[in-house]
C-alpha cells in the first residue's frame, strides 16, 4: 500500500492526499499495483468525455479513474454508467457529486436488463429515507439508496429493518443524525436481528475507543461493515489494531499524513476485505449468508462516499483560509 501511495504521489501532485491514500488502498485491497500511466490515459478520457462543470470531474475524477482502471474494457462501463446516470437524473435524482457513484454502483453490478428495475428499487429507498428523515436525507444517500437497491433484499422490510437499527441505536447512545442513518442503511444489509446487529455495533465503537481506534461519526458506516463480518468481537478489533498501528509506520499514512478516524477507517476495510476472503473461502463462518454481494460493494462504495465527503470538507476549509 505505502509502494502504491509513493507511486501516486510521484505522478499525481495536485490530487488530494486522502483521496491517493484511499486509490493506493483500493489497489492493495485487490493486490494491485498502481499503473500511473493508465490512470492518466483514463483520466484524460474522463476529462474529454465531460465538461469542466461534470461531476464525474473534481473530488471523484481520480476515484472514478481508479475504479475504471479495474476494467479491462473501461469504455464501456464508461458507457453504461453515462446512460445510467442520465436515467437516474430523468427518475428524479439530482445531479450531485455522489449520482456517479450511484451510477456505477448499478452499472457494474446489475444486469443490464435489470437496470429498469434497479432504479425503481433505489427510487423506493430513497423515497422511504425521505420520508422517515426529511430533513437529514440528502444527496450523500444516494450511493446507499444504490448500495440497497442492487440488493435482492426485500424493499418493506429492509426500510422497517433501517428504522428500527436507527431508533435503537439512538437509544444506546448514538446521536442522531445523517451519520447514524448511514449505519442503519448498513447494519441492514445484514441477517442478523435488529437487536444483535445493534449491540454489536456498540460493543465495537466501545472497544475500538478503549484501542486508540476511534471511529467519527462520519465513519459510522464503516462501523456498520465491521458488525456484520465480526464473529470475535475482541479479535476484530484486535486485528484493526495491529492494521492500525502497521499502516501507521508507513510512508504517506503516519501522524502528519492522515488523521487517526481516516486511518481507522482504513484498517478496518482491509480487515473487513480479509474476513470477507475468508467466508468466501468457507474458512470464516459469518452470519451474511446471501447478503455477502452486497456487503462486498458496500465496502467499498460506503468509504469511497465517505472520502468524497472528507475530501470535499477538506477543500473548503482550504478555500476559506485563503
Amino acid at each position: 500500500m505505502s509502494r502504491n501511495f509513493s507511486q501516486l504521489k510521484e505522478h499525481f501532485f495536485w490530487e488530494g492526499s486522502i483521496v491517493k491514500q484511499f486509490v493506493a488502498m483500493t489497489n492493495a485491497i485487490k493486490e494491485k499495483e498502481v499503473l500511473p500511466e493508465r490512470l492518466k490515459e483514463i483520466i484524460a478520457f474522463i476529462k474529454k468525455e465531460t465538461s469542466w462543470t461534470s461531476y464525474f470531474r473534481g473530488n471523484n475524477l481520480f476515484m472514478m479513474a481508479n475504479l475504471l482502471g479495474f476494467e479491462d474494457d473501461y469504455r464501456k462501463l464508461w458507457m453504461d454508467m453515462q446512460f445510467l446516470y442520465e436515467k437516474l437524473r430523468k427518475s428524479g435524482f439530482r445531479n450531485c457529486a455522489y449520482l456517479p457513484l450511484a451510477a456505477y454502483t448499478i452499472a457494474k453490478e446489475v444486469p443490464k436488463q435489470n437496470w429498469d428495475s434497479s432504479i425503481v428499487r433505489m427510487n423506493g429507498f430513497y423515497s422511504s429515507m425521505k420520508k422517515n428523515h426529511f430533513w437529514l436525507t440528502s444527496q450523500d444517500d444516494y450511493v446507499y439508496a444504490a448500495i440497497l437497491a442492487v440488493s435482492d433484499l426485500d424493499l418493506e422490510e429492509t426500510c422497517l429493518k433501517i428504522e428500527n437499527c436507527y431508533n435503537l441505536l439512538n437509544s444506546l447512545g448514538f446521536s442522531r443524525g445523517n451519520y447514524l442513518q448511514a449505519l442503519s442503511h448498513i447494519l441492514a444489509l445484514g441477517e442478523e436481528s435488529v437487536q444483535d446487529k445493534c449491540h454489536k455495533a456498540l460493543l465495537i465503537r466501545n472497544k475500538l475507543k478503549e484501542n486508540g481506534c476511534k471511529l467519527h461519526y462520519n465513519s459510522l458506516s464503516t462501523l456498520g461493515l465491521i458488525s456484520l463480518v465480526a464473529t470475535d468481537i475482541n479479535k476484530i478489533v484486535a486485528d484493526i489494531k495491529e492494521v492500525y498501528d502497521y499502516i501507521y509506520n508507513q510512508p504517506g499514512f503516519g501522524f502528519w499524513s492522515m488523521s487517526k478516524d481516516i486511518r481507522t477507517m482504513f484498517a478496518a476495510s482491509l480487515v473487513c476485505n480479509s474476513y470477507i476472503d475468508d467466508y468466501q473461502k468457507g474458512l470464516l463462518d459469518i452470519t451474511i449468508g446471501n447478503s455477502i454481494n452486497a456487503i462486498i460493494i458496500a465496502q467499498q462504495q460506503a468509504a469511497m462516499a465517505a472520502v468524497i465527503a472528507s475530501s470535499a470538507a477538506a477543500n473548503s476549509a482550504s478555500s476559506s483560509s485563503n
